[in-house]
């Protein structure tokens, strides 16, 4: 994995405070965070009763959008859970979860660059390395994400699971870990279920729900580009 080295960046979706970034000599503390192979893909944690579905409209029981962002349980980070729809099947959402984009986390002034695909074992496996310089000192950090068939196998799934974790750099993100399950409940209608977890300096209960939002946002902008007539 790459550091950075004493320069400048930052994540600004966690709106890292600059000054508390600063070890001896100027530089900023990097560390490495074990993600156990044996936790694979599985969610994060049950979802909360108050993460409720998307409401049924008069002509739609399962609309295309995301139900109420909650917290989930808190033992020393924030959280966020929530359930959505989205107007595709389940092959085709697990196509998308392919796409790095789909998932990928946004930082407000930054960039993202995939580092690593098939580095674990597990059917789809990439790690993207963030970096983002909205404060004085550029940040950087690896998250490892990992997908693939809880049910079913790998070409008929019933059940898709992604989970990611930030797996190295900047200490000052301590906790940034999250999970998405998906199964198909109607033709063409898949539901997904979103677990986050997140502690950085100076984040908040609105950031970790800004990082649920910003996933179902990036699955529905991949679906339609999926979707989209080929240009001739």
């Amino acid at each position: 994995m790459r550091r950075a080295p004493c320069s400048r960046s930052s994540h600004a979706a966690w709106r890292l405070a600059a000054p508390l970034l600063l070890l001896a000599g100027g530089c900023l503390k990097y560390t490495t965070d074990e993600f156990p192979l044996s936790v694979g893909f599985t969610p994060l944690e049950p979802l909360v009763p108050e993460a409720t579905w998307p409401a049924a409209t008069a002509t739609d029981p399962h609309p295309q959008a995301l139900g109420p962002i909650v917290p989930g349980p808190r033992i020393g980070h924030n959280t966020a859970h929530a359930r959505a729809f989205v107007h595709a099947s389940l092959a085709t959402v697990y196509e998308a979860l392919k796409d790095p984009a789909t998932s990928h986390i946004h930082p407000a002034q930054g960039d993202w660059t995939v580092v690593s695909t098939g580095a674990e074992p597990f059917p789809v496996s990439f790690v993207i390395h963030y970096r983002d310089w909205s404060s004085p000192f550029t940040v950087s950090w690896d998250v490892t994400y990992r997908a693939g068939p809880l049910e079913g196998t790998e070409a008929a799934p019933t059940v898709v699971g992604l989970r990611y974790q930030k797996t190295h750099g900047i200490k000052n993100i301590y906790v940034q870990e999250g999970s998405l399950e998906a199964r198909e409940v109607d033709a063409g209608v898949t539901s997904l279920e979103f677990v986050a977890w997140l502690q950085a300096t100076n984040t908040d209960q609105g950031t970790v729900e800004g990082t649920v939002q910003d996933m179902f946002d990036n699955m529905v902008a991949k679906l339609a580009a999926m979707a989209a007539p080929a240009s001739p």
